[in-house]
């Protein structure tokens, strides 16, 4: 059975936000192979592991200077919650020194870090915490979680952590585009179908049923833009690739 990582990669947001534009083109175009459809689930499997990162652990003083060196000017171009994350993000990054990465250290801990509270109440990105009456971790939604995982031959690696941290099921996502790829390479084009089939479903049955509801009460402890611009990249991302995820099938039963 294969691993989730304890922890998450935190990769730099370098990977262009331009999958729904490339699928649309190609698809209308009837242009579709297999080549162009590997490359758009790459950019997808690249692109969820490094949201995945941005929940699990404070940025390095390392990652926070490369992304400061990534134009995020044309990411998500027509895409509005895209565009202003990334605009969050770049006025951070644009005014960063010395103190920049304790003060995002800060804010991680404060909000995503449960070491704070608003009302009594903690914005850990944690499924369970957000759907559960009882609004306590390891309720129902992990269970949900971890029998889509265990269908999938996939396990958390770190028995401490909930299988419903967002960072572990965006990283599903990742491993989910990975997949489809290998067997779009191997020609299994029903295995590809299949597991576009399972991440569609993983967004809107485990992770935007409770979304809203956890950058509502992360946006109360959060000080700084950054995060707040990170959250609106992920909703726009994720929304955005329901209609990448069905493009590409559409694209898939043309090859």
């Amino acid at each position: 059975m294969a691993k989730i990582p304890k922890t998450a990669n935190t990769e730099v947001v370098s990977t262009e936000v331009s999958d729904v534009e490339v699928v649309d083109e190609v698809v209308d175009s009837e242009e579709v192979s297999t080549e162009v459809l590997i490359e758009v689930l790459n950019g997808r499997r690249e692109f969820y592991l490094a949201l995945a990162g941005f929940y699990f652990a404070p940025l390095t003083q390392e990652q926070i200077d490369a992304m400061a060196q990534t134009d995020y000017s044309e990411f998500g171009v027509g895409e509005p919650l895209l565009e202003e994350g990334f605009n969050d993000i770049t006025r951070v990054l644009r005014k960063r020194n010395t103190g920049t990465r304790q003060m995002l250290a800060i804010d991680f801990t404060s909000s995503f870090g449960g070491a704070a509270t608003y009302k009594g109440k903690t914005a850990m990105p944690y499924a369970s915490l957000f759907l559960s009456e009882e609004h306590l971790l390891s309720q129902f939604p992990r269970g949900e979680v971890f029998r889509v995982f265990k269908r999938n031959l996939l396990r958390v690696i770190d028995e401490n952590t909930p299988d419903d941290h967002l960072s572990f099921m965006l990283e599903f996502l990742s491993i989910m585009s990975e997949r489809a790829a290998d067997a779009l390479r191997e020609g299994n084009l029903e295995e590809a179908q299949a597991c576009l089939k399972e991440s569609r479903d993983f967004i809107t049955d485990q992770i935007l049923t409770w979304f809203d509801a956890f950058t509502e009460a992360a946006q109360t402890l959060l000080e700084v833009r950054f995060y707040r611009g990170v959250l609106k990249v992920t909703k726009g991302y994720l929304l955005m690739d329901l209609q990448t995820i069905d493009d590409l099938l559409e694209g898939m039963l043309q090859l």
